[in-house]
């Protein structure tokens, strides 16, 4: 890869090529799982939950990672498979990794607990129309910085400073999917209504703590 600079197309091909190649291997070692369980007398009676930690840029934004904080890396795959749910079918309701623990504890009929972090969200495995989060949280660091991003059915918003700095120190980004799917323009200075309500989300969240270093 080069140090810096833009990638030659034929990498950038080969780059894409080896990440589909990837996908694919792990479908086929996800269906001998499932090959398994269907040949044992559990299947009918086993919820399965997959998803991955996060996205992955393929050249949007000039990036080819998953470290940022945009919809590209932060969107992830949610598919649970559960008696009693119907298959098939998505919903366009929000989740946060930190519900499947509370789902898998609701699907398996056991006692809710109090320590958990997430809301479960079996209620939208069984109606896929049911509301959501009404906005879910995602945090990354970068040059010292920490981004920390809400994102509503709409909007996101991302906020970066250092952590423990001034809220004053902050800088702001703001997309629309609506009408900027691909976040290819900051509306942070052009909506600062929708910037304001956000803002007002994310500071019911704890002040990011700095990165841990190794």
């Amino acid at each position: 890869m080069p140090a810096k600079g833009p990638i030659p197309e034929d990498q950038q091909r080969a780059l894409i090529h080896g990440y589909y190649a990837a996908t694919s291997y792990m479908d086929a070692q996800l269906g001998r799982v499932l090959d398994a369980l269907d040949a044992c007398p559990f299947a009918d009676n086993t919820v399965i939950v997959l998803w991955g930690d996060h996205g992955w840029h393929l050249g949007d934004h000039g990036m080819w990672c998953k470290h940022t904080c945009y919809e590209q890396a932060a969107r992830i795959p949610v598919i649970v498979a559960a008696p009693g749910i119907r298959g098939g079918v998505k919903t366009r309701a929000m989740i946060e990794t930190v519900d499947i623990a509370p789902t898998l504890t609701e699907l398996a009929g056991l006692p809710a607990r109090k320590d958990y972090d997430g809301t479960s969200f079996v209620k939208q495995l069984r109606d896929v129309d049911a509301a959501g989060c009404d906005s879910i949280i995602h945090v990354y660091p970068r040059g010292g910085r920490l981004g920390r991003a809400i994102r509503t059915p709409r909007y996101r918003m991302v906020e970066w400073k250092k952590p423990g700095a001034d809220i004053a120190t902050a800088e702001y980004e703001l997309y629309d999917y609506e009408t900027d799917p691909e976040e290819r323009k900051n509306l942070a200075s052009e909506l600062p209504k929708v910037l304001s309500e956000l803002k007002a989300i994310l500071a019911k969240h704890p002040e990011a703590k700095p990165q841990i270093r190794r």
